[in-house]
């Protein structure tokens, strides 16, 4: 569900003071020595990498030592990345979540540690126990087992409302705090306790509580602040053959989880404020116990970072690790197009943000690498190596699996399948012939958010979606001894019964 670009030049040996004002902007510095080279670093990785665009901003005690786009916002264009560039974040969103709600933690309208269903009379998940303790703290730090299709949720046209109803239907991959799981359903449950808490929507709390008074000013909570002006990037992912190409843009179902659009400028203000354990230019926007809160190891996720750690967590919005002898702070993205992260180094008072304008690409954690080594020490491992080797992996997922070379034939017609089948969890699915006996088309929900069917062996079709981020999986038919179709089985989307 789980998913970056920005350019702007310093002159050689010149101090470039920010032109750009707002209600509160850290200074900028020109690199220290700890950042020789660092132009030429990026240049190289964004070849490596194969990325059209980037940005990067870094912060050092309070102060924007680096800020700079490089490439282009759109693949065949000349229009330039800039530090005000607007990008999705993608799932660095969950920081921001994890602070908005901390904004309210600290007026104690609401706690970490409340179970929700205190906050949402009638809430429930499908073990009812799980629904009646499951916290906040819960939900952030994706210990509740809740399964991934929860995402598609928010793709088939029903309100937030209908989509917390459902989550009762939601299937468990895990047992409750038993290990990590991440999970976007359950940070739309974390957000739609911060709306009820706060009286207005997630994306109003947000804005009002953190984009706003941190000067923001080119940020925003909601999908459509990418197309304020045409200073946006385009989203470009690989092709199997390695092709380079444009896609549409991601709009993320599950808000709270991905929603928000910022630039490098601004996102520099939100690593000064986690670094200041919640206060920038004198202004205590988080308590610094609630910033301590967010960044505390609240559940084992296990090895994590570059190194490894085996003893990586997870905290309430982000994640942590060691990388050598300091404590790491992190929080990554991805959405069709775009890769984000953030990382904090809270003993150096050093933290950076890196985004670039294609998905499926190791390229931040590559700027993360180098940058903990340059600020932390080197760790005697070739990491760039093994983020190039990691790319091969990320490359593996732009295809659908083989399917079996020697299939079984289905038993059941295509024309026995076509039809509309129910599910408590998406409401119903409408299956359609489609261009040959071995594809069908499906439409899920009120707004019939389409995807393909593939027969793939015996009476199982796999089921995917033109979103890659979308969850995939294989559907099962059932037919009586008449050979009526009456249901679906389906280990990824649950059942269906024929309407």
């Amino acid at each position: 569900m789980t998913v970056l670009s920005v350019r702007f030049f310093f002159c050689a040996g010149l101090i470039l003071l920010l032109l750009f004002t707002c209600g509160i902007s850290a200074k900028t510095i020109p690199p220290t020595d700890t950042l020789d080279g660092f132009d030429e670093f990026i240049t190289q990785k964004m070849a490596d990498f194969d990325v059209p665009g980037v940005v990067v901003g870094i912060i050092e005690n309070d102060t924007v030592v680096y800020l700079k786009g490089f490439g282009v916002r759109e693949l065949g264009k000349p229009e330039k990345v800039d530090p005000d560039t607007r990008f999705q974040i993608a799932s660095v969103t969950k920081y921001f979540t994890g602070g908005a709600i901390g904004t309210l933690v600290d007026e104690g309208k609401l706690d970490w540690d409340t179970p929700v269903a205190e906050y949402l009379p009638g809430f429930t998940l499908k073990d009812p126990y799980v629904g009646n303790h499951s916290n906040l703290r819960d939900l952030l730090a994706h210990r509740t087992g809740l399964r991934r299709d929860g995402e598609l949720l928010g793709r088939i046209g029903i309100s937030n409302d209908e989509i917390l109803y459902r989550m009762r239907f939601l299937e468990s991959d895990a047992g409750f705090r038993e290990r990590y799981l991440y999970s976007n359903a359950g940070y739309f449950i974390a957000g739609e306790v911060a709306a009820q808490a706060y009286g207005k929507s997630w994306e109003n709390l947000t804005d009002e509580r953190l984009i706003v008074p941190l000067g923001m000013t080119r940020s925003g909570a909601r999908h459509e602040t990418l197309y304020l002006d045409d200073n946006h990037i385009t989203g470009h992912a690989s092709t199997p053959d390695g092709t380079l190409e444009i896609i549409p843009f991601e709009e993320a179902s599950l808000p709270a989880a991905g929603q928000i659009v910022s630039t490098g400028r601004d996102m520099t203000q939100w690593i000064r404020l986690m670094l200041n354990n919640g206060t920038i230019e004198g202004t205590m926007v988080l308590s610094p116990k609630t910033v301590e809160d967010i960044h505390a190891a609240s559940f084992v996720a296990g090895p994590s970072g570059p190194l490894h750690d085996p003893n990586g967590a997870v905290g309430l919005g982000c994640d942590s690790y060691y990388f050598l002898d300091e404590r790491v702070i992190e929080k990554n993205g991805a959405l069709d197009g775009v890769r984000s992260i953030v990382v904090l180094i809270p003993g150096k008072k050093s933290g950076i943000v890196v985004i670039a304008n294609k998905q499926l690409t190791a390229f931040p954690e590559a700027v993360r690498d180098e940058f903990l080594e340059r600020y932390i020490g080197r760790s005697g491992i070739d990491l760039q190596a093994l983020e190039l080797q990691n790319q091969k992996g990320w490359n593996s997922l732009i295809k659908n699996p083989d399917r079996p070379e020697n299939p079984g034939p289905a038993t059941i017609s295509p024309g026995a399948i076509e039809g509309v089948y129910a599910s408590p969890l998406y409401g119903s699915i409408q299956i359609d012939l489609g261009p040959d006996a071995e594809h069908m088309i499906i439409g899920l929900g009120p707004n019939r958010y389409q995807g393909n069917l593939v027969h793939w062996t015996d009476n199982t079709w796999y089921l995917s979606f033109p979103n890659p981020d979308d969850l995939v999986g294989y559907l099962t038919f059932i037919a009586d001894e008449s050979g009526t179709v009456t249901g679906i089985e389906s280990n990824e989307f649950g059942p269906f019964t024929r309407a």
